[in-house]
């Protein structure tokens, strides 16, 4: 159960937990808008109710718009509170989740905006000490922000903030955990002086403003605008939940929301092993505008080695209406394999790959220079989920070598069967 909170604020949802924080929708009646407030759990000592504090009032303090306000916070019942703007609480772990990376058009703006919050918020004396992708709220309708306040600390010192609020923008460009996998290599248009902003930041070189200057200075390069509709899909996802749960929570029931949920953002399948491939198709119709021709191959090896291989330069021949299916299978296809894939061998090197199917089928990305004899050579690279038809990775440019889509779920068919269709598969420079 939560603490006491004054009686202005009205406690609807539970969100679920940060850690050993607790976090609740709330409607402040006062003011007639809704609030998050979070508080630390029942085991919290004195001197954890201390920690939390800290960080929270500093925030309070601080005014900047990539920093989450907080309206209110004190101490009761043994235990504290504190009450945050409502920004929709969607984090850029949720999106990388759902398989989206920061658009590239709003990184560099709001990375150097992020930096300078993270200044002020120094300069009002806090030390957030446990920055990560979950703790930067970023939704279509606001800027990125700095939230999470009061979490158990790992770091001390604002270094520490800094190094930790570099590495959480390179995995958000990158989608990337892996430190070699440089936002230049991955995002057509960021330059690479943000790689050693992002890198001295890291290695303790920059402080938060030195960080933020330096990514002021960065600009975009130059690039035809891509649609990108299909990414609000997740967004518009949860604004839709959550004004469902508003609407039960004034009728009363109790809801639990669990931001975890596969339902609201689908956790990245795990890296898979793989064998050598075993049929070769070459694409021979036109290809489609700008895309850069490439072999195709089957990639089955924990089956029998054959997928319709006959129908497998469908995806790259330039024709939305020819289409590469997998075999039907009677359950999900993680109860019958670990997967089943394309290789792709491109003429050139590539910087972003579009892919065309079934809504609501999963795969992730890998990249070989050669065709690895050892199940697990593959370098994965990053992992999606068709949402709206189309789904486009950018991925980090390599002179020469194989590039393997590995088809991790499966939607159900409206026979009860389980499989996907893939219309095009588009290698783009």
């Amino acid at each position: 159960m939560p603490p006491r909170i004054p009686t202005r604020y009205r406690m609807n949802v539970r969100l679920g937990a940060d850690g050993d924080i607790e976090e609740w929708l709330a409607t402040d009646e006062h003011l007639q808008r809704p609030v998050l407030i979070r508080f630390p759990g029942p085991d919290a000592d004195a001197d954890r109710i201390a920690a939390f504090l800290a960080p929270v009032r500093a925030a309070a303090a601080t005014t900047h718009p990539h920093v989450q306000m907080i309206y209110a916070a004190g101490e009761v019942d043994d235990s504290a509170f504190a009450v945050a703007e409502w920004d929709g609480a969607v984090t850029i772990a949720d999106r990388l989740k759902a398989g989206e990376t920061l658009p590239i058009t709003e990184y560099l703006t709001n990375a150097s905006g992020l930096a300078s919050g993270l200044a002020a918020f120094h300069a009002s004396g806090g030390i957030h000490g446990a920055i990560d992708p979950r703790a930067i709220h970023f939704s279509a309708a606001h800027p990125a922000r700095l939230a999470s306040f009061g979490r158990v600390p790992l770091t001390t010192t604002p270094t520490g903030d800094t190094s930790a609020l570099a590495a959480a923008l390179r995995v958000a460009i990158t989608g990337s955990d892996n430190p070699a996998v440089l936002p230049s290599h991955v995002a057509e248009g960021i330059p690479a002086s943000v790689d050693d902003a992002l890198a001295s930041a890291e290695a303790g070189i920059l402080d938060a403003t030195g960080l933020a200057e330096a990514l002021s200075a960065s600009s975009l390069h130059p690039q035809p605008p891509v649609d990108r509709s299909w990414s609000l899909k997740p967004l518009v996802l949860f604004a839709f939940v959550v004004a469902a749960i508003l609407f039960l929570s004034v009728l009363g029931l109790s809801i639990d929301v669990d931001p975890d949920s596969p339902f609201l953002y689908p956790a990245a399948p795990a890296e898979q092993e793989h064998a050598t491939p075993t049929s070769t198709a070459l694409a021979t119709d036109t290809p489609t505008e700008n895309a850069i021709p490439a072999e195709v191959t089957v990639y089955d090896p924990f089956g029998d080695g054959i997928e319709n291989d006959e129908a497998l330069v469908a995806v790259v021949d330039g024709r939305q209406a020819t289409v590469w299916e997998t075999e039907p299978y009677p359950s999900p296809l993680d109860e019958t394999k670990e997967g089943v894939g394309i290789i792709l061998e491109p003429t050139i090197p590539i910087g972003a790959i579009e892919i065309t199917g079934t809504r609501e089928t999963r795969f992730t990305v890998a990249w070989n220079a050669t065709l690895p004899d050892v199940p697990g050579d593959w370098e994965r690279l990053g992992a999606a989920q068709i949402l709206t038809g189309t789904t486009r990775l950018d991925v980090a440019h390599r002179e020469e070598g194989f590039w393997l889509i590995w088809i991790t779920s499966l939607p159900q068919r409206t026979d009860g069967s389980y499989g996907t269709s893939i219309a095009e598969i588009r290698l783009l420079p």
